[in-house]
């Protein structure tokens, strides 16, 4: 591979190894960059800087019979990484996409396009525990200290009820993960365990509630979580969120609460603390699918 320029590689030509390495030693990279994690979720084609020193997983799938860029479930965003791209390489990048794609709707580090939707995510530096408890909400503190006590969290080897209260509790408000999503999650935990941790909450030996992160690059990111009913009146979240705030502080490591946009469950993360540092939804369409979807509306009115 040439040593400058942008390179659209497909899936089967991209060098798993190189692009790994990539990841592991770019300060701009997430978990979410590994080949192992994107391949768990997605097909994906590449746009690579020279020799693998920059690079951008591209997530495809078929929509309406055209090829889409799409964000994978459990993949919070799309990330640049490597080496920085000037606005000319930005410009190049994102026409290759746009050439490729009919349809592109993903999240990004980058607002490729100058218009994207800031998308709100909040992220709590992990420094010392006194001083990220002295942020907590007076309301946090009180729920945490009153329900503490009597709750107990513990480390938990599978993440089937971790997957299950959380589909039981928000399922309906995430209907693009699907059965296969959920499966393909369990299925890469089962193979990458060490980059996963799962939480479980139980009072009086009932199971209350549950919390899955993933962690590498400096952050621990919340992947998913839920209380039941019970778990819900107790702040058993709160609480086992404490709990996982306790245990990693002073590793100089984010905790990246994944989101979010919903103004209650905004309010709770900020609660802790959390700032927001805001990614980019990237949406394009080509003319003459919109024009497509417009007339096939109509036929269905009509």
């Amino acid at each position: 591979m040439k040593a400058s320029g942008l390179h659209f590689i497909s899936s089967d030509k991209i060098d798993k190894p190189k692009w790994d390495q990539l990841v592991e030693h770019s300060n701009n990279a997430s978990i979410f960059c590994y080949s192992w994690y994107l391949d768990s979720f997605c097909n994906w084609n590449a746009i690579i800087l020279g020799d693998y020193i920059g690079a951008i997983a591209i997530p495809v799938k078929k929509n309406w019979g055209f090829t889409a860029v799409f964000q994978p479930p459990f993949v919070q965003k799309c990330e640049w990484f490597g080496k920085d791209l000037d606005q000319k390489q930005r410009e190049g990048c994102f026409a290759r996409i746009h050439r490729f794609a009919s349809i592109i709707n993903f999240n990004s580090n980058i607002d490729w396009l100058k218009e994207g939707n800031l998308r709100t995510n909040l992220i709590l530096s992990l420094g010392h525990y006194d001083n990220i408890h002295a942020g907590y909400s007076k309301s946090l503190v009180k729920n945490i200290n009153k329900n503490k006590q009597t709750i107990e969290v513990r480390d938990a080897d599978q993440i089937g009820n971790a997957v299950e209260l959380y589909k039981k509790a928000y399922g309906a408000l995430n209907p693009h993960l699907d059965q296969a999503a959920y499966d393909s999650l369990t299925l890469m935990i089962a193979k990458n365990g060490d980059h996963f941790m799962c939480k479980e909450v139980y009072q009086k030996g009932a199971l209350i509630a549950a919390l899955l992160f993933t962690y590498g690059k400096g952050s621990l990111h919340y992947i998913l979580g839920a209380p039941t009913s019970i778990g819900r009146k107790h702040n058993a979240v709160s609480v086992a969120l404490d709990s996982v705030i306790r245990q990693y502080s002073g590793r100089n490591l984010k905790l990246d609460f994944e989101g979010s946009s919903i103004p209650s469950v905004k309010a709770f993360y900020e609660s802790f603390g959390a700032q927001n540092e805001p990614f980019y939804e990237i949406e394009a369409t080509k003319y003459w699918i919109l024009g497509l979807k417009q007339i096939y509306k109509r036929v269905l009115r009509s």
